[in-house]
């Protein structure tokens, strides 16, 4: 397929019947790679743009057979000394993602080879549009009968811009139904030649506040305004379906005045939105970060009750917008 056939993305799952990420049972993409670093983020290893070692600590049986097959030296064994460190194998993450990340071939990680009950394996793999499309497809009955498609998520899928423009046009030449999720912060010129090619569109407003934005996220948020804007006009013009997302996070956005505030700006900066959603923050992540050799900041906080939930949809509906996109 030209030159499609030979570009290159990373991914870190394929989900198939999907039910929330766009109209109808969709096929999702999780790209890896995310230029935003979210205090709560649920897909931690969606973060790195390479390919990263997972390690399932209960699932290791101690024979060290994968320190022998380490040729970085990222791999040792702690023995237990009583008193009270971490035991077990240790594992130099930064090394690993730095000389294994980025490497084909025989070497790369070749430490898995040599775990025999799978406790060491690898998050993210290189693939081309056809082979995603090829597993795509092969629910292509379902999305015909469903008012389905394939959705790009993340990680950010504008991180690849290119492979990503090519997959949303090969998957459009098909006659899918794309969708995409997306924090927005990009240059326009990725997200442009995207939009033609898109049916729907999932956008994140976490925080208003820019000093806000970037404490909890690491980068600020003109520029996500800023392309909410654009692409709320390209919506009215071409038809394309927008909804606002705002995963709610308590301590932090979940105020009145907050979500009242995210409201008022998007009814003025995006009327085309079909509807603002609020994501009830969950704790399901929490557990990933140990895996791949970082830490969950937010701490033991607890997901929002239902009646908080309802306060905040209710300064949705007086604002005149709809609280909860529906398929």
């Amino acid at each position: 397929m030209g030159e499609t056939g030979r570009m290159r993305g990373i991914v870190f799952d394929i989900q198939r019947w999907s039910l929330h990420d766009g109209p109808g049972i969709r096929t999702n993409v999780f790209f890896k790679g995310c230029p935003l670093s979210c205090r709560w983020c649920s897909n931690p290893e969606s973060q790195e743009r390479v390919r990263e070692l997972t390690y399932f600590k209960d699932k290791c049986i101690g024979c060290k057979s994968c320190i022998a097959g380490c040729p970085n030296q990222a791999l040792s064994w702690e023995e237990e000394s009583g008193e009270g460190g971490s035991t077990g194998l240790q594992i130099q993450y930064e090394i690993c993602r730095r000389l294994c990340g980025n490497t084909e071939g025989e070497q790369a990680f070749s430490c898995t080879g040599r775990c025999y009950v799978k406790a060491l394996t690898v998050m993210g793999w290189e693939t081309s549009v056809e082979e995603i499309l090829r597993e795509v497809l092969s629910d292509e009955a379902i999305y015909r009968s469903s008012g389905g498609g394939m959705t790009v998520t993340g990680g950010e899928p504008l991180a690849q811009p290119e492979f990503l423009l090519e997959l949303l046009k090969a998957a459009k030449e098909r006659g899918l139904n794309n969708a995409m999720e997306t924090c927005l912060y990009a240059p326009w010129s990725r997200i442009e030649p995207c939009l033609p090619y898109l049916d729907f569109l999932f956008v994140d407003l976490k925080l208003l506040c820019e000093a806000d934005h970037i404490y909890y996220t690491g980068v600020g948020n003109r520029l996500i305004l800023e392309n909410m804007e654009r692409v709320s006009q390209f919506a009215g013009e071409h038809g394309l379906e927008l909804v606002v997302r705002t995963p709610v996070i308590p301590g932090i956005n979940d105020s009145r005045e907050k979500i009242g505030a995210m409201a008022d700006w998007i009814k003025t900066h995006v009327p085309e939105a079909s509807a603002y959603e609020l994501l009830a923050y969950h704790r399901l992540g929490r557990g990933k970060y140990g895996n791949i050799g970082k830490k969950y900041s937010l701490g033991e906080i607890e997901p929002p009750d239902k009646s908080t939930m309802e306060t905040l949809e209710e300064e949705i509906r007086k604002r005149g917008l709809r609280h909860r996109w529906e398929r």
